[in-house]
């Protein structure tokens, strides 16, 4: 039997390289031969300028429990949207006395109509902060909605001091990194736990990137 000798030649180059998109790129050379990979923008940098990443923000809103008649932030990814959503930075803050509050919670249901009874976000669109982009989001985005099954917490995401003042605020933010995937016909929303968080009480935002189903 005969064997045939194959080499593979690679190589690194040096450089700046002007591509479009689809383009086959060579791997970019450091001077000790490593092979270099960029930090030079932002985790969601590319993601948001391309229009795949989405935000909702609630204002001065109450928080309920994990309820049918749910009221905070709510995120539906309709069944026919042909997208996942994957959760990505968070930032929630308490404003007001909420006696017997612990915290919120993030919460998700199946949903396979458009909640009833809603009362939209305050703001929501694409995280391309530009005028001339619409929103374009397959996802619809509510402060208050009733949905058809109680919502299941799936992780707290900070503690509430209980009796917590006017003039003290709690400002908490983190970052799932796409950690929760919305699946076409689920709702995800933020919930409060204990007990719920008074009338005008709690300023949200939830963002996410759209990925083709």
């Amino acid at each position: 039997m005969q064997f045939t000798e194959l080499q593979v030649h690679t190589a690194l180059i040096v450089g700046e390289q002007k591509v479009s998109d689809g383009s086959i790129v060579k791997s970019r050379g450091m001077k000790d031969g490593s092979t270099a990979v960029t930090v030079l923008r932002g985790k969601y940098t590319e993601a948001s300028q391309r229009g795949h990443m989405f935000f909702s923000y609630c204002a001065a809103r109450a928080m309920s429990l994990p309820a049918t008649a749910q009221i905070g932030n709510i995120v539906w990814n309709p069944p026919e949207s042909g997208v996942y959503l994957a959760l990505g930075p968070w930032s929630a803050q308490i404003q007001v006395t909420s006696a017997g509050n612990f915290g919120v919670s993030l919460a998700y249901t199946a949903q396979a109509i458009t909640p009833t009874t809603a009362t939209v976000a305050n703001s929501t669109g694409s995280c391309n902060l530009n005028a001339s982009s619409p929103n374009l989001s397959k996802a619809k985005a509510y402060a208050i909605g009733t949905l058809l099954v109680a919502p299941t917490v799936v992780m707290n995401l900070f503690h509430s001091t209980e009796g917590i003042a006017t003039t003290g605020v709690d400002q908490m933010g983190g970052d799932f990194e796409g950690l929760f995937v919305v699946s076409p016909g689920y709702v995800v929303c933020l919930a409060a736990y204990v007990a719920a968080i008074a009338a005008v009480g709690f300023t949200s935002t939830l963002t996410w990137e759209e990925i083709p189903a």
